[in-house]
């Protein structure tokens, strides 16, 4: 079978370009946290280092779905308190984009933790408390 060279070249852009996206997001340096929303155990991963308000800051899925992830994107990143901590709004996307979820509450940075509470689109609460990991 011969290629032409349209279709070769239309092939090397695209593998270029797979190319490229993988290296990016490898670039990405993601805090890891794990903890609970209510009784359900959760892994979340997120970067607010160039973040901007509505602007995509990371993911989380629950443990017994992790090929399930949610997006969030930032709403609020207020400046560091007296404290210690800073307040963090995130809202959550589906993987259909429907905003399904938001987290409310105090990214702890002496405790590396984020507690709060997750209202979920039915207006349901629970309590959420996250503790950042650490890889060896």
């Amino acid at each position: 079978m011969k290629l032409s060279k349209t279709l070769v070249c239309c092939l090397m852009l695209v593998l270029s370009s797979l190319s490229t996206m993988a290296q990016t997001e490898q670039k990405v340096k993601y805090e890891k946290f794990a903890g609970k929303i209510g009784p359900y155990a959760i892994t979340l991963f997120v970067n607010l280092e160039y973040a901007d308000e509505d602007s995509e800051v990371g993911y989380y899925y629950y443990n017994d779905r992790p090929t399930t992830h949610f997006t969030l994107k930032l709403v609020e990143y207020a400046a560091i308190n007296a404290k210690g901590s800073m307040h963090l709004v995130l809202k959550e996307f589906s993987p259909k984009g429907y905003h399904t979820g938001t987290f409310d509450g105090q990214r702890e940075l002496r405790g590396d933790g984020y507690m709060g509470t997750f209202t979920n689109s039915k207006g349901e609460k629970y309590q959420f408390e996250l503790m950042q990991q650490y890889d060896e």
